[in-house]
């Protein structure tokens, strides 16, 4: 009687890293073909071809994308075997190895290489499996430690190890490949500057998003705006080394947007969107107020109602402060609208009272610095002594201090200006809330309400 032979169902598995297409020529097409021929010598009917493209058999599980597909495969029993060209497309890591393989047995699924032989069924076997598997591991941590050493000495020449591809926005990589090095990008910096400086202003990445793919008719996703704001090479920093390439921003920048980014990390986890969440601070202890759900009873119909509004939190959980007195969101931005002009044309005129009188007092930065200059030479050539020396040069510093704060003072009125002219209720009742708070974000600083229940708006 003859026997029926029977059919092996074979799943195949590719895996190239980058380096080694670069140094061997290695390929997922040509290992595709040496083992699509093998198994039909073997007579193995293909279920499917799982390939990883890129990847490091030392690479972590979930990077291995394809991997990861063929291990869920196996759990659904969809192959009896998996064909791979050597141990080393398979893996480089023991104790990955072992995981897996706990996978197969469970489902009754063997493997073989097309070009390297292991019997696993005999102690001499998966002996020489173990060691085969400790030299490719020994090999590739010595191929990883290698290439770590040479990153970091690039790194610390402030050479480039990436091209121009894995750069973020505004950066690209330039010369030759013994010297190459980030620079800005020419065709992009002026996107970066207006990204940051939109951030800066209504503190809104999404808002952000949108407005430069808007401007700039991009499609940058929100994901990818996240990875630009916590990216520290905007500061010329990478991994640790100081002016590596030209930096956008500077660290305190840095710092300032990661926190805005925290706080709009937690309040996004609110039911609602409080449009004046962050503006609002208390005028006794100068804690931010908190937004929360006020709930209100109207004596002639007897019925509760929630609105939003906002209170110290200092006053109710802490008890820390005694202001108690809770603002309705509803009230504020009534009066913000049929107010908001005239707190504008106070402020400008305060402004440009303040501003004539400087005009009239302005220090000349110049003269000071040639003091500052004389005075050093002075006490070089011995005509005073170091005391005196000490006490000119630090009064004419602060001095210098003084005039260059008051130069770097300057308020920009024209937003204010043009806001004057603009019919602010039919533009607003057009907004969400999230952009009714980029509105008022745009001009205020904070608002506070004194004890006689007045609102102080502290423009930008």
């Amino acid at each position: 009687m003859e026997t029926i032979k029977k059919i092996i169902n074979a799943a195949i598995y590719i895996r190239v890293s980058t380096e080694e297409q670069v140094r061997h020529g290695y390929s997922l097409n040509s290992q595709k073909e040496r083992l699509i021929d093998y198994c039909k010598q073997k007579s193995y009917k293909i279920t499917e071809i799982y390939a990883d493209e890129g990847k490091s058999a030392r690479s972590k599980l979930n990077s291995r994308k394809e991997l990861l597909r063929l291990i869920n495969d196996a759990k659904l029993k969809k192959f009896d075997r998996i064909v791979f060209w050597r141990l080393d497309r398979w893996f480089r890591n023991i104790s990955d190895y072992y995981k897996i393989q706990e996978i197969l047995e469970k489902n009754h699924i063997d493997w073989e290489c097309s070009d390297e032989e292991y019997n696993t069924t005999t102690s001499n076997g998966r002996l020489h499996l173990n060691i085969k598997l400790s030299i490719a591991q020994n090999e590739s941590d010595q191929t990883s430690d290698r290439i770590k050493f040479n990153f970091d000495n690039m790194v610390k020449n402030k050479r480039a190890i990436q091209g121009s591809h894995c750069m973020p926005l505004g950066y690209k990589v330039v010369g030759e490949e013994k010297n190459k090095h980030v620079v800005k990008d020419e065709d992009t910096k002026d996107i970066v500057n207006d990204m940051f400086e939109h951030f800066k202003i209504f503190n809104s990445m999404r808002q952000t998003m949108l407005y430069i793919n808007n401007k700039y008719n991009l499609s940058i996703n929100y994901y990818s705006i996240c990875h630009y704001f916590k990216n520290e090479l905007y500061t010329g920093i990478y991994r640790g080394i100081e002016n590596y390439c030209e930096p956008y921003i500077t660290k305190d920048e840095f710092l300032e947007n990661q926190k805005r980014i925290k706080r709009n990390a937690k309040s996004n986890h609110a039911k609602y969107d409080y449009i004046f969440r962050g503006l609002l601070k208390c005028s006794e202890c100068g804690h931010n107020l908190a937004g929360f759900t006020h709930a209100t009873t109207k004596p002639k119909y007897n019925k509760k109602y929630k609105s939003p509004a906002y209170r110290c939190n200092k006053a109710y959980n802490s008890k820390l402060c005694t202001n108690r007195s809770p603002i309705l969101e509803s009230s504020l931005e009534k009066y913000l609208l049929a107010n908001f002009k005239e707190h504008i044309k106070d402020m400008i005129i305060k402004y440009s009272s303040i501003e004539t009188k400087q005009k009239l007092k302005k220090i000349d930065t110049n003269k000071i610095e040639s003091k500052i200059n004389r005075v050093t030479e002075l006490y070089i050539e011995g005509k005073i002594n170091k005391e005196k020396f000490d006490e000119n040069y630090k009064l004419f510093s602060q001095e210098l201090e003084n005039a260059k704060k008051m130069e770097n003072n300057k308020k920009d009125l024209s937003i204010y200006n043009e806001l004057l002219e603009t019919d602010i209720n039919e533009l607003y009742e057009k907004l969400d809330n999230e952009s009714k708070r980029a509105f008022w974000l745009k001009y205020i600083d904070y608002i506070e309400r004194s004890k006689d229940l007045q609102y102080i708006i502290h423009f930008k």
